[in-house]
């Protein structure tokens, strides 16, 4: 009975301190609830039961706060691996331990404990679940949380060193969309859509924006209405800009911007229609880009009132000014055209514009205050893309229902090499010394050049003065390879007195020359040299050459009435007219019946005096002289006249040749060697420019 009463007192004391020691006879630890001591070998093992999940109690009833077990499965899915196992009263947590945890100071096997050390994780992550992907090094999971990656101005995002950055992304405020860095592409990527969004910004409307086409109350815009703006891109990108107005039209245009830390200028097209008129100064614009500051916010357009009814005259039309290719249009660059205006009663607007070709294009508008015939101006635009004529056709909107009229814009020549032959006197046997008249005709900006009443717009000549070189001097040259031609052959090549083959190779340079585009003009009265190149040209050894008496000097030969472009140019159709010889006797070619020539002439023998081949570019004369010119009176000599010596202007010779039917051929009239040069010229400057030598290096 005292045992059992000592017992009793025993648990009552247990109870009521609620502290044990098993192991050692000894108090237990004051901390410790249950103070468990061994001898050194010996542990505590836990109750062993089987979890499948960690969100999961069973096989316990219910979870309890700081259950503790050892789990002995390991499942398949890997949502429970053996060991110890934790409850927090919501679910299992797995106890993990260790000198080093799974995070470690960057670059050591030290614990990292603090939020503010820079950590390592060498394992796979997961986030929001206690277990991993395989294939993942960092897996979130949340249904009612995000990931927010770093935030930053396009300016900030910029800043970063990118030599390793392949891959790295950022959020870009700015844009308002995700970036990343592409080593590939060596540049930032927008996930919006392409690239991400350009930076740029616009300058003032006077610099930078240019108004296209013109704005008429009622009338739609079309092709013709649209806005040129120039933007300062810093970065590359997509872009939108738009330009509003309060009148029913407007503008927009959107693209991509490839480059950056440049000027580009991109076009806004025109849509909606003016609903009212309104006078100079017009509708204000308001323009709006997706990318940068936008400085222009006074750009005013007029509209126009409703449209007059007018007629064209197709026959009025008349370009102005030089056309260049390479060169952008200016303030000369017009189109000048009569109209007839019939009606402006519900309006007098007007509008004439061509069509765009080879890169340039032509537009006019105004009102008119009275009816009758005016004379209206079209202004051009763009910059010539090509040396060929380029057609255009003029659409006017008359109230009576659009009328077109079609025109050609001439081309100015490029500057082209001609290489001279001839001696250096004043008279023109050769063409580049500077004091003589027929220099003075290639030379003077009313023949020859780019001004607004050049007849032949062209931007002049280098002159290369072979003088008489012969051999291979002369090979060199034609070969561009010589001391006047030193990089490329002579676009065109002019023959004069006493110019002459001495060695006899020149026939066979000559036809390579001709092969390969040059183009030959020849004034030669040696019959020697023009019986070898002729042959060598033709390939025909049965060629002859003479001097028969009657074609002496003042001998005229009549040119054949034709449209090529030697007879009938812009300095004059010479076709039934005159050419005269120079001081000497004028050389007949025999033998070249069937030959290929445009036209020819014919002298005192029957032979031919002058002609054009009709494929290779080569134009004979059996005068030296052809060109010869004193501005005397000389009967005789001296066939090539210019007006003056001021515009240099090429006229016919009134008065030349002799009577005596025994040395001259043809008696006394008038004779035009000058105005035939001129137009030889013109040729040989379309031939070169087309299909010379040179042709491709233009």
């Amino acid at each position: 009975m005292f045992l059992f009463i000592g017992i009793f007192a025993m648990l009552s004391v247990l109870t009521l301190k609620a502290q044990v020691t098993i192991g050692v006879n000894q108090a237990p630890d004051p901390s410790a609830v249950l103070d468990l001591q061994s001898k050194g070998n010996l542990g505590m093992l836990l109750p062993r039961v089987a979890l499948t999940d960690t969100l999961l109690a069973a096989p316990l009833a219910a979870n309890v706060p700081g259950m503790m077990v050892y789990n002995t499965n390991t499942s398949a899915d890997g949502k429970v691996v053996e060991g110890v196992y934790i409850n927090d009263g919501n679910r299992w947590w797995p106890a993990t331990g260790g000198a080093a945890g799974p995070w470690d100071l960057s670059g050591t096997t030290t614990a990292a404990k603090l939020n503010t050390q820079n950590i390592y994780q060498t394992g796979q992550v997961t986030i929001g679940m206690d277990t991993l992907q395989p294939v993942t090094m960092l897996n979130v999971i949340s249904d009612n949380k995000g990931i927010m990656i770093p935030r930053m101005t396009l300016e900030q995002r910029t800043a970063i060193d990118t030599t390793n950055a392949n891959s790295l992304m950022i959020y870009n405020t700015d844009e308002d969309c995700y970036n990343y860095y592409s080593k590939s592409i060596g540049d930032w990527q927008s996930l919006c859509g392409g690239l991400q969004k350009a930076k740029f910004d616009i300058g003032d409307c006077d610099t930078s924006v240019t108004v296209h086409g013109a704005y008429i109350q009622g009338v739609a815009l079309n092709g013709s209405n649209y806005l040129s703006i120039r933007v300062w891109v810093t970065n590359p990108g997509n872009y939108t800009i738009t330009a509003t107005t309060q009148n029913g039209y407007g503008f927009t245009g959107s693209g991509t911007f490839l480059d950056k830390n440049m000027f580009q200028t991109i076009t806004l097209m025109g849509q909606g229609t003016p609903t009212n008129q309104s006078p100079t100064p017009g509708d204000l614009v308001t323009i709006s880009s997706s990318g940068g500051a936008v400085n222009c916010n006074t750009l005013t357009i007029p509209v126009l009132p409703s449209v007059a009814t007018y007629d064209i005259t197709c026959g009025s039309i008349k370009a102005n000014g030089a056309y260049i290719k390479g060169v952008q249009l200016g303030a000369g660059n017009t189109i000048t055209i009569q109209v007839n205006v019939t009606d402006i009663s519900s309006g007098g607007s007007w509008t004439i514009r061509s069509n765009v070709n080879n890169g340039i294009s032509f537009l006019g508008s105004g009102v008119f205050t009275a009816p009758g015939i005016q004379t209206v101006t079209l202004y051009g635009t763009g910059t010539p893309t090509t040396t060929d004529p380029i057609p255009l056709t003029l659409t006017a909107n008359s109230g009576g229902g659009e009328s077109t009229c079609n025109t050609t814009i001439q081309i100015a020549y490029p500057k082209m090499t001609v290489l001279t032959l001839g001696g250096p006197d004043a008279y023109g046997y050769n063409m580049s010394v500077t004091t003589s008249a027929v220099y003075g005709m290639m030379t003077n900006q009313n023949n020859f050049g780019t001004s607004d009443n050049s007849t032949v717009k062209s931007q002049g000549f280098t002159w290369a003065n072979g003088a008489l070189e012969t051999g291979t001097a002369l090979q060199n040259d034609l070969l561009g390879q010589g001391t006047n031609c030193p990089t490329f052959p002579p676009d065109i090549v002019v023959m004069g007195y006493p110019w002459t083959d001495g060695p006899g190779t020149a026939g066979q340079f000559f036809l390579n020359y001709l092969q390969a585009g040059g183009v030959l003009i020849m004034y030669c009265e040696y019959a020697p040299t023009d019986q070898s190149v002729m042959r060598a040209i033709f390939g025909d050894n049965t060629i002859t050459t003479s001097n028969p008496g009657g074609n002496g000097a003042g001998s005229r030969y009549q040119i054949p009435v034709s449209n090529d472009p030697v007879i009938n140019g812009p300095f004059g159709n010479v076709g039934g007219l005159y050419w005269g010889e120079d001081a000497s006797t004028t050389v007949e070619l025999g033998g070249m019946t069937g030959k290929p020539m445009s036209f020819f002439t014919v002298g005192s023998g029957g032979g031919v005096t002058a002609f054009k081949h009709s494929s290779l570019y080569l134009l004979w004369t059996g005068d030296g002289g052809f060109d010869s010119n004193n501005q005397g009176t000389d009967m005789t000599i001296c066939p090539f006249r210019v007006q003056d010596t001021t515009n240099y202007l090429p006229v016919p010779k009134p008065t030349y040749g002799t009577n005596a039917a025994s040395t001259t051929f043809n008696g006394i009239g008038p004779v035009s060697n000058s105005q035939f040069t001129a137009n030889a010229m013109t040729w040989a400057l379309q031939a070169a420019m087309t299909n010379g030598i040179n042709a491709l290096n233009r």
